[in-house]
């Protein structure tokens, strides 16, 4: 919101400067009048561009839950909005958050919705975050729908945590064999070599093989890492086209593991959106739309919604247009099946949703006890390897010594 620097005189003839943030000039003569000071000038205010430089333009997620949660707690109790904004307001500590609370207040108090107010911080705003506040709003349930909203966020935010924890591991393993193989392969054999084949001892065919990948990476490390960095450059531009990325995201589905965990994320994803919003009272059309606009993360599966909602608007049930398209587990299935004939789909998605969360990390402790061993024989080849190639030429060595 911009601000503007003002000159006004109140009542008694005193001369007030100062600067006002509003959404044009007019509005803020306007709340300048509201104060009883006449405005005697008024420009915007130009701010250093340096001004919020060390300053964070994004809201963190652990914030928006305690927002949301805080929010809904003081709308129960019966405050007005602008009174439970303001309450809220005090109590946030950072203060580009704090900033655009205080927007918000202003921007509502100017007249505009809740929803209306929150579409100005994309950023900041999912799209789901703005349509069940906005449906919070229209059907009378907004303490509700932000305590739905909440939950929502705390559990997105404790599946990337697992993920995260998840990643450390492996990741540690991979930075140990590239020191390894750098150290080994890139400086102590070929010094070995050396002197070996001073000393006259012919090299076994293992060491060859290692020293000739050693210098070919030597002699072509440049070429290497160009042609890499440009097939990588490469391939993120063809994941930005929508059929890239269609196809990227259905081939992390198949690697196992990795893929299963993949899948989980997104189907619980669709599982609790549909119930929080089929809950508070969205229609199929509004939830479908949402569902298919990157909401799953996966575009792949956001497809498959987008072509089984085009079967639903011809007559089709939600469970027999997910089926036809063949991307979708049968227990997910089954149990829209169920929910569409007891008339409880809200539930069946809700307890998918719960399912698919204990699954997804059930499947992360897989994949970790899996990359375990797998990283302790992968490091044991690769020392195993390097020992050869450095201890048979010793051996042959000594036996001629002999």
């Amino acid at each position: 919101m911009p601000k503007y620097r003002y000159k006004a005189i109140d009542a008694t003839g005193k001369m007030n400067r100062g600067t006002l943030a509003a959404f044009s000039e007019a509005n803020a003569e306007e709340k300048l009048h509201q104060k009883g000071l006449t405005v005697i000038h008024s420009e915007p205010a130009r701010e250093s561009p340096l001004a919020n430089f060390f300053v964070s333009r994004r809201v963190k997620p652990r914030e928006l839950v305690e927002f949301y949660y805080r929010l809904s707690q003081t709308l129960e109790l019966g405050l007005p909005i602008l009174s439970a904004l303001e309450e809220n307001e005090k109590i946030i500590s950072t203060p580009f958050f704090r900033k655009i609370i205080e927007e918000i207040r202003m921007s509502i108090e100017a007249g505009s919705s809740l929803h209306e107010s929150m579409v100005h911080y994309p950023r900041n705003f999912e799209p789901l975050d703005l349509a069940i506040v906005r449906l919070g709003e229209e059907s009378g349930v907004l303490p509700e729908s932000l305590k739905e909203l909440a939950e929502f966020i705390e559990w997105k935010e404790d599946i990337r945590s697992t993920l995260m924890r998840a990643a450390i591991y492996p990741s540690f393993i991979v930075l140990a064999i590239v020191a390894v193989i750098s150290v080994w392969v890139g400086y102590v054999l070929p010094q070995m070599a050396n002197l070996l084949t001073e000393m006259g001892v012919a090299l076994p065919s293992i060491t060859q093989i290692v020293l000739s990948v050693s210098h070919f990476v030597q002699n072509y490390w440049l070429w290497l890492l160009g042609g890499a960095l440009i097939s990588g450059f490469l391939a993120y531009l063809y994941t930005k086209t929508p059929a890239g990325q269609i196809q990227f995201h259905k081939y992390m589905l198949k690697i196992p593991l990795f893929g299963s965990i993949l899948n989980n994320i997104a189907i619980a994803r669709l599982s609790h959106n549909f119930a929080t919003m089929y809950k508070a009272g969205m229609t199929i059309n509004n939830i479908f739309e949402i569902l298919s606009d990157k909401i799953l993360g996966n575009r792949y599966l956001e497809q498959l919604l987008t072509i089984a909602f085009e079967d639903i608007q011809r007559g089709e049930s939600i469970s027999d247009a997910m089926e036809a398209t063949g991307g979708f587990p049968t227990l997910l299935l089954g149990a829209i099946r169920n929910g569409e004939t007891t008339g409880t789909i809200d539930n069946a998605f809700r307890r998918l949703g719960t399912y698919y969360d204990k699954e997804v990390k059930r499947n992360v402790e897989t994949m970790i006890n899996a990359l375990e061993p797998l990283s302790i024989i992968v490091l044991g080849g690769i020392f195993g390897l390097i020992a050869l190639s450095i201890m048979l030429p010793l051996y042959d060595m000594i036996s001629e010594i002999q």
